[in-house]
């Protein structure tokens, strides 16, 4: 996987905002997390509300995308 896969739409190759903005979210909770399991002060509700928002939110995505993208058979008939 290359760096920039992570900022770019795989089709077309060009910044996506979404996926800019959801890592620089999942790198904040991750963040926010280390200090909290660092400073001792974590809790089994912060490792559920981490977990859940960050494979939540990663799943959902996933899901949709597949739901109602388009593949590429699709997109060469337009």
């Amino acid at each position: 996987m290359k760096l920039r896969e992570l900022i770019t739409d795989a089709g077309s190759n060009t910044l996506s905002h979404t996926k800019v903005w959801a890592n620089i979210g999942y790198a904040a909770a991750t963040v926010a997390f280390v200090k909290l399991a660092w400073s001792g002060s974590g809790n089994v509700d912060i490792w559920w509300a981490y977990l859940g928002c960050v494979a939540g939110a990663s799943t959902a995505s996933k899901f949709l995308s597949l739901r109602y993208g388009r593949s590429e058979r699709d997109e060469r008939r337009d």
